[in-house]
């Protein structure tokens, strides 16, 4: 939910990616599963790691914080890991 969130609006695209520019070279974007794709599932849970800090700073801003709750918690970090 939280890809389709992010990716839904360029405002929201652009201020995700900006969360990333200071840290990384090149700024991804959270994908969606693909279910014709037998490894999505894997690639998505490599991408939603990867972006997990950005993701969490993305969702500090004000405009953002009622979608708080989709952010998954340590534990469920834990079992991604």
């Amino acid at each position: 939910m939280l890809a389709v969130l992010i990716t839904l609006t360029p405002g929201r695209r652009n201020k995700f990616i900006d969360c990333q520019k200071a840290k990384v070279r090149i700024a991804v974007l959270p994908i969606m599963d693909v279910k014709t794709c037998s490894n999505s599932p894997l690639v998505l849970l490599k991408r939603a790691y990867r972006s997990w800090e950005f993701t969490r700073e993305w969702l500090q801003n004000p405009k953002y914080s009622n979608y708080q709750p989709l952010f998954t918690t340590h534990d469920e970090w834990t079992i991604v890991k």
